[in-house]
Parts: C-alpha cells; sequence; structure tokens
C-alpha cells in the first residue's frame, strides 16, 4: 500500500511538472479556475478591432504609434484571475517560478517591480518564433497572454520594447 501511495504521488508532483514546462497547459488549468476570464481573439476579431479603433482616431496618432508585429498576429489568447485566492496565487507563482527554458520556450525578459512581476517568453518551432507568451502576476491578478503568428526576431525584440513603454 505504501509503494502504490507513493507512487501515486510521485506522478502527481511529475505532472504538475510537466504542466509547468508547457505555457499552453497552464493556460488551460488557469482558465478552469473559477472566476477566470477566458477570451480567444482571432485574426478576423483583431482586423476588426483593429479597423474600429483606426476609424475612431481623428489624429492618425494609432495607426503611426501601431507596432508592426500587430499585422503578424492570427490570435491572441488572454486569461485572467482577478482577486484570486491565496492558494491559486501560490500555486501560480510556484509554476512560473519552476518553468524553465527548453522545448522551444525562451524567457525574453523578466520584470520584478515591488509586487508586479512581469515575464515574456518566447515559443520558437525549429529556428522560428511562432507565439510570445506574457505572464503578469502581481498582488491581486494573474494574467498570460499568448500572441500567435508568423513572427521574426525583430517583432520578438519590438514586444520587448513595447512592454519597457508600459512601465
Amino acid at each position: 500500500m505504501k509503494k502504490y501511495l507513493f507512487s501515486l504521488v510521485v506522478a502527481l508532483i511529475a505532472t504538475q511538472f510537466i504542466s509547468a514546462q508547457d505555457l499552453n497547459a497552464l493556460m488551460q488549468d488557469m482558465s478552469k479556475v473559477e472566476g477566470v476570464q477566458h477570451q480567444v481573439v482571432d485574426r478576423a476579431m483583431l482586423d476588426m478591432s483593429i479597423k474600429a479603433a483606426l476609424e475612431t482616431d481623428s489624429t492618425g496618432e494609432l495607426k503611426s504609434n501601431m507596432p508592426a508585429f500587430m499585422e503578424k498576429l492570427d490570435s491572441v489568447v488572454v486569461v485572467a484571475i482577478e482577486n484570486y485566492s491565496p492558494e491559486v496565487k501560490t500555486r501560480f507563482e510556484s509554476e512560473l517560478q519552476n518553468f524553465k527554458d527548453g522545448n522551444g520556450y525562451t524567457t525574453l525578459l523578466t520584470v520584478k517591480d515591488g509586487s508586479d512581476n512581469v515575464r515574456i517568453i518566447s515559443y520558437k518551432e525549429g529556428d522560428r518564433p511562432k507565439g510570445v507568451f506574457i505572464l503578469v502576476l502581481d498582488e491581486e491578478d494573474a494574467v498570460v497572454v499568448k500572441m500567435s503568428g508568423e513572427l521574426d526576431e525583430s517583432d520578438l525584440e519590438e514586444i520587448i520594447k513595447e512592454q519597457g513603454k508600459n512601465k
């Protein structure tokens, strides 16, 4: 019985570690938590949103300041938890801290500013970036944003630069 219980505990720990190495799995796990907002924005919705925003921008400032990578995105997925329990926060923090680069994932930027923690991670298939994950954790909220598309290295640099503007 002890061997069975020990094997079960090891399997559960391994499952948690494996899910921490796949940000898509982390997003799926987060989206199952009660009170979580989960939004998928496909290319058509992005186009409509950009078009509507540009039409209301009488100064033209929005168009001139829009990052080029926005045109390359196929989708944006957002999972947001607001006012989560201490248990959920601890689990999320643990998974973020245990996440290691590899298997196509590379951390581009980590920022800790007071209680705010931001991490930008690229995902590549072969040599080509296929997406970027932006993870944000503060005292009250946790947000994971996944931007997917046919990106290149200059797009990754632009995403990092945009994050710097938002500080």
